[in-house]
């Protein structure tokens, strides 16, 4: 199975870099670490300055190294641009076959003021999307053909 880990280095990526493990341990798996910096990012934890990579790197490069610490082979990748579009389209080009992705776990009222990235990787994907919280996963279909 090729899973398409989409990571940012926040808790919520956390959460699903440990479905990804557990994945990783129970059947056979080529896992991507994906990390997305968006063109808007200044300085913050998601990329430092528009342009640069430095913090996703960073970010990528720890969640490698956790599942290397359990035995589970992984590759980098780092991507400048829209989250979605570009997670969108890495799992088009490698033909992957499940995007896995975190969620903040906001309520409907939070999701329809703020959006989210992973109920837009739910309508745009592929292939099948597994978002996981703290407390929950959930799978998603692709619902175009």
């Amino acid at each position: 199975m090729r899973i398409l880990l989409a990571y940012d280095g926040f808790t919520h990526s956390e959460n699903a870099l440990v479905t990804a493990a557990e994945l990783g341990r129970s059947q056979e798996t080529d896992i991507t670490i994906l990390s997305v910096v968006p063109p808007d990012a200044r300085g913050s934890k998601s990329g430092g300055h528009v342009g640069l990579r430095p913090h996703s790197h960073e970010d990528v490069a720890r969640a490698h190294a956790y599942l290397r610490e359990r035995g589970i082979e992984s590759a980098m990748q780092m991507e400048h641009g829209d989250p979605v579009r570009e997670i969108v389209r890495v799992a088009e080009q490698g033909g992957y076959d499940l995007v896995l992705a975190g969620s903040r776990g906001r309520n409907p009222v939070g999701e329809l003021l703020l959006g989210s990235v992973s109920k837009a990787l739910v309508r745009e994907a592929p292939c099948p999307v597994l978002v996981v919280s703290k407390d929950a996963s959930s799978r998603f279909e692709p619902s175009r053909a």
